[in-house]
């Protein structure tokens, strides 16, 4: 499996302002920066965008996105999240206002963007990945997901905080190979990670002992979310707990798992 964070830095750096990975180059796992990819051979090739939810990171650039890889005709991008998130998208983005309504603009033998509600420990497949969306904390309701090729499974929990259900699901996969957690804020605005529903540290590295024998089962830890003027902060604590297979993402780099 192919996982690549898109850059959302110019030039491009380790500072990660947006949230848009992709898999195996079909499909994207939030929209923040996928619009922003210059090579649009590249954006052409994503056929799913699965949203966990509505925070303006993970969303910003997905009319954008949708306007660059429009072409006239039935075959359309297909956008997945929660019916609440699809709410939200199409009374708060696509409402004619902020955006042109793509959604009811789409007709079956002319289409901007097909949608589809995603329920939670409901999987669905899509360009041979299965998708499972499971529950964590963060400040609204919110889907990580687990992308699984039958070989490898991955984990994007997306924004979240200390959280269960998702650390038990996770347990049950015996090929996990690697989680892609969030650590948003240092110790020193760990109250604010509370109150937002986001990881500092202490609490990053609690979660990892969630994981029965991750570092036996050689499950790769790669940190995200590292709100940019923090990041350096950030980096020194991560290293100072010592904490074993533990990485900074590299925007840009693609990961073969």
């Amino acid at each position: 499996m192919r996982v690549e964070l898109l850059n959302s830095s110019v030039p491009p750096s380790d500072l990660q302002f947006l949230v848009s990975f992709l898999v195996n180059d079909e499909v994207a796992v939030d929209a923040g920066a996928l619009g922003l990819l210059t090579d649009l051979q590249r954006q052409q090739r994503v056929k799913h965008v699965f949203i966990t939810h509505e925070h303006q990171d993970h969303i910003a650039t997905l009319p954008i996105f949708l306007e660059n890889v429009y072409e006239p005709g039935p075959d359309c991008v297909e956008v997945l999240a929660s019916r609440e998130c699809l709410d939200f998208l199409h009374t708060d983005m696509f409402n004619g206002r902020v955006w042109p309504d793509f959604i009811d603009l789409s007709q079956p033998e002319n289409a901007f963007v097909s949608t589809t509600a995603i329920e939670s420990l409901q999987p669905v497949v899509r360009a041979g990945l299965t998708i499972t969306p499971v529950p964590v904390s963060h400040g609204i309701d919110t889907l990580g997901l687990v992308i699984d090729d039958g070989r490898t499974a991955v984990a994007f929990p997306s924004d979240t905080g200390p959280t269960d259900h998702f650390w038990r699901h996770l347990a049950a996969i015996d090929h996990l190979k690697a989680v892609f957690l969030e650590v948003s804020f240092p110790s020193s605005h760990a109250s604010l990670a509370t109150l937002t529903g986001h990881h500092s540290p202490t609490t990053f590295a609690a979660e990892m002992d969630k994981l029965p024998n991750s570092l036996a089962r050689g499950i790769r830890f790669i940190v995200v979310h590292r709100k940019a003027r923090y990041a350096a902060a950030i980096a020194g604590e991560l290293a100072a707990l010592g904490l074993p297979n533990v990485e900074l993402v590299k925007p840009g780099h693609v990961y073969e798992l």
